[in-house]
């Protein structure tokens, strides 16, 4: 083989052993850059084809298990890309690590976590009502850093695992998904009758203010 043969086989292989050593990171947002004229496309129309949001789901799921993405629109018709771990604490350093891996995408804002809200109005899977329907008694536990909570929520008797799983995800867009993970402690939900208060009871956005107050926390 001569030298010259010899140099362009030696340039092949480091050509291939430099994209076989692409991060994880690299590689999702690789797929994102490739595929996003195609997911603005989704997000600004009625929804009907979920394709190419679910190839998203699928791509941020083989970089970690836990990790969701939730896509939405600004009123400046920016697209925002949130990566969430769905509130489970073993999806933090992952969501942190690809989101400082985030590429610059024009027209796109990236965060991390589901952020807070003063209000939202949320729905899951057919279920809908206000975060008004939530009150909350609050029970600090200041050795361990983190507030223990009894969710009343009004009606909860009519679909129970819908109506928690939708207050969760109020609990999220309220306090923050960053507080929610690493500021609540134990969670113990109650059905509360329609025609019922909840005696010194506070709302998700009280409750934030407490964690905020009482652990200084500021939003991720």
């Amino acid at each position: 083989m001569n030298k010259t043969l010899l140099f362009l086989f030696s340039t092949v292989l480091l050509v291939g052993c430099k994209s076989e050593t692409k991060t994880k990171e690299e590689k999702f947002w690789n797929w994102v850059s490739e595929n996003k004229v195609e997911l603005e496309n989704f997000i600004n129309s009625n929804h009907e084809d979920y394709t190419i949001y679910n190839q998203l789901t699928s791509e941020m799921k083989k970089y970690n298990s836990v990790l969701f993405p939730e896509m939405t629109l600004t009123e400046k018709n920016e697209v925002v890309l949130i990566i969430t771990p769905d509130g489970m604490s073993e999806g933090i350093l992952p969501t942190e690590k690809l989101y400082d891996s985030k590429p610059k995408l024009d027209n796109w804002i990236i965060k991390k976590f589901r952020q807070a809200s003063d209000e939202t109005k949320l729905n899951y899977d057919g279920i809908e009502y206000p975060s008004s329907d939530i009150k909350i008694i609050p029970r600090l536990d200041k050795e361990q850093g983190k507030v223990n909570i009894q969710v009343y929520i009004r009606n909860m008797n009519s679909d129970v695992k819908k109506h928690q799983a939708l207050s969760f995800l109020y609990l999220d867009h309220i306090l923050g998904e960053y507080n929610t993970i690493t500021k609540v402690g134990y969670i113990d939900f109650y059905h509360l009758e329609m025609d019922k208060n909840v005696e010194n009871g506070i709302s998700i956005l009280e409750l934030r203010k407490l964690i905020e107050k009482e652990f200084k926390t500021t939003e991720r």
